[in-house]
């Protein structure tokens, strides 16, 4: 008799105690995520423009401030390590890997950039769309180039092909994408300052610029004529 009064009670403990083991597996996961996130924030939370708290620093001018850390570094690094157009393009054509592995540089597994420069003939301009490009015949190419010249720029090959900013400066992807939005507006700034975006077709130009491997496309920044 006592075998069979005592079986149902021991289910309904042995039930308990399962539940009770349950909750306490899912409060320690809950807590482990929470900690992930205190550690390792999924997003940023960023006031709108015009809203900032009373002391808070501007988005704009923290980039601005990080940039103007090394700008006066950049030309003289691009006029010391640029590699001519005309030798590397074609290298990136027939083996990317080999190339960027010689001229180029990357973080991780990110596509290489390279700093390239040369001098060629600005063929065309097409400002159609507000990432305007020019059209250049380089000598000793086979191909044409296309230079970005804004007003909007597309990719971070000025950031990231000069070595002078790494993500690990940083505490968030938003502020290391800030950097490479300030370098190539400033960038765009210098050049045409007193030459105008549209002006130079026909024209031949000697210039410095950026290039990302996967696209064989160079990423424009003409920093002198």
């Amino acid at each position: 008799m006592s075998s069979v009064t005592n079986g149902p009670r021991s289910q309904v403990t042995a039930a308990g105690q399962k539940r009770k083991t349950i909750r306490i597996v899912i409060a320690v996961v809950i807590a482990l995520i929470g900690i992930w996130f205190v550690l390792k924030p999924p997003f940023v939370v960023r006031p709108l423009p015009g809203h900032e708290t009373a002391g808070a620093q501007p988005v704009g001018n923290k980039a601005a401030t990080f940039v103007d850390g090394f700008w006066a570094k950049l030309v003289p690094l691009f006029e010391d390590k640029a590699q001519d157009v005309a030798k590397v393009l074609p290298e990136i054509r027939a083996n990317p890997d080999a190339a960027g592995e010689k001229y180029g540089r990357r973080e991780a597994t990110n596509p290489y950039n390279y700093m390239v420069k040369g001098t060629g003939k600005v063929t065309e301009i097409n400002t159609t769309s507000a990432a305007g490009t020019a059209i250049v015949e380089i000598p000793g190419l086979d191909e044409k180039v296309a230079l970005q010249i804004g007003p909007v720029v597309r990719g971070t090959a000025l950031r990231d092909a000069t070595g002078l900013v790494s993500f690990n400066q940083f505490s968030n992807q938003l502020d290391y994408a800030d950097v490479s939005k300030e370098m190539n507006t400033r960038a765009l700034k210098t050049v045409f300052a007193s030459v105008p975006a549209a002006s130079p077709a026909g024209k031949s130009e000697q210039a410095l610029f950026s290039t990302e491997s996967y696209l064989c496309v160079l990423c424009v920044f003409v920093v002198k004529f």
